[in-house]
């Protein structure tokens, strides 16, 4: 749903083709690929929080530091993705050079989305966020409570988080030139699941053009698994829907948690939130096709779930980007997600299945039904 408003915004030759091209080896899904044409750089290891479900709040095992505006360019013209996603385990705003990022990135005619959690949003920022001109700034907003988003986001104040969120959409509201979208985004976890209804009626009132969000997802290797939702009851799972359902009456802007309302409707079918654990492992992935990871020190990774650097393709700082991209370890990694899901890539909950279906009609053309590897 992302990628088709993401299409429809962008005025670039570049995204059909790009698409194209990434769709065709991704669907072949033979060991190598062609230059992606989205691209994760993570801007910042860097936050001021320690949110309860991110690695940071165990303690991050890999270097803690910001990309540079220099190392970002020299990276970017390499691949001068169509679209760009800064997020990564740090907060944006905490990376002095993001405004700069985001300007030339956008001065290239590239779609550029980040994350942030908007306690450091405060007027001046919010002004230069809205000048740099990113398409999509979403605010992280775990809880429609004091209690519940303070438990969650430590230590910020959820005063301040509800002030410069306010703030930021006036701004945006009042000033016609500045287009960007101000999403909203929950991770549901134990300790805000019951407050999904409350979310989206607070997020309603707020005046955010969309409404997001995911279960929570263990990232990497990392110990932080005391988040999840394993004691959710069949009795909660249903009163929780059955609030949903009615505060969603009155909402007039966009959606996009069709997987949580899923898990919440089947509840009982699913056998509770297995999905993370698993549940995903026969489903195909396309991520490692046309999604690469940068961390700001120049790691490139399969995908952002590879939190820790456990698997590592090169470094763009030391060598030309395609030229990792293809290497020996990421085909070999390529060849393993065809053939099995194992490791990070069987517990995530990544599935690309409507993708896959999409081109399913090419097994069923004589001359083409064996461009593929993926049975």
């Amino acid at each position: 749903m992302l990628y088709k408003h993401i299409l429809k915004k962008s005025i670039s030759a570049r995204y059909p083709w790009k698409v194209l091209s990434n769709g065709y080896y991704a669907v072949r899904s033979l060991p190598v690929t062609t230059t992606p044409f989205k691209l994760k750089f993570e801007n910042t290891t860097v936050c001021n929080l320690k949110c309860k479900m991110c690695p940071l709040s165990v303690g991050l095992k890999r270097p803690v530091g910001s990309l540079s505006y220099e190392n970002f360019k020299f990276v970017f013209d390499q691949i001068y993705p169509c679209y760009l996603n800064l997020t990564g385990i740090g907060e944006p705003l905490a990376n002095r050079d993001i405004f700069k990022i985001i300007k030339y990135s956008k001065d290239k005619t590239t779609f550029v989305k980040l994350d942030s959690n908007a306690t450091l949003l405060t007027k001046e920022k919010g002004l230069q966020m809205l000048d740099a001109g990113p398409d999509i700034l979403s605010i992280s907003m775990d809880g429609a409570t004091k209690e519940t988003y303070e438990r969650i986001r430590i230590p910020a104040r959820f005063e301040t988080f509800l002030e410069n969120t306010k703030n930021f959409i006036r701004l945006r509201n009042e000033t016609k030139k500045f287009k960007t979208e101000i999403h909203s985004f929950i991770v549901v976890q134990k300790d805000n699941f019951h407050e999904l209804p409350d979310y989206i009626k607070l997020a309603n009132e707020l005046g955010f053009d969309s409404i997001n969000g995911t279960f929570v997802i263990r990232l990497g290797e990392n110990e932080n698994d005391e988040t999840g939702l394993d004691h959710i009851t069949s009795k909660d799972a249903k009163k929780v829907y059955e609030r949903t359902k009615k505060v969603l009456k009155d909402v007039r802007v966009p959606l996009r948690m069709g997987n949580l309302f899923e898990y919440l409707q089947n509840f009982d079918k699913e056998q509770g939130p297995g999905r993370n654990k698993g549940h995903n492992i026969d489903k195909p992935c396309f991520l490692p096709w046309y999604t690469p990871y940068i961390t700001w020190d120049g790691n490139v990774c399969p995908c952002d779930f590879y939190a820790e650097n456990e698997i590592v393709f090169g470094n763009v700082f030391e060598e030309p980007f395609m030229k990792i991209w293809n290497n020996e370890k990421a085909q070999a990694f390529r060849k393993q997600l065809i053939k099995e899901r194992i490791g990070i890539c069987a517990t995530c909950g990544v599935n690309e299945e409507v993708l896959y279906n999409k081109f399913k009609f090419v097994k069923k053309i004589p001359v083409l039904k064996n461009i593929t590897e993926r049975r």
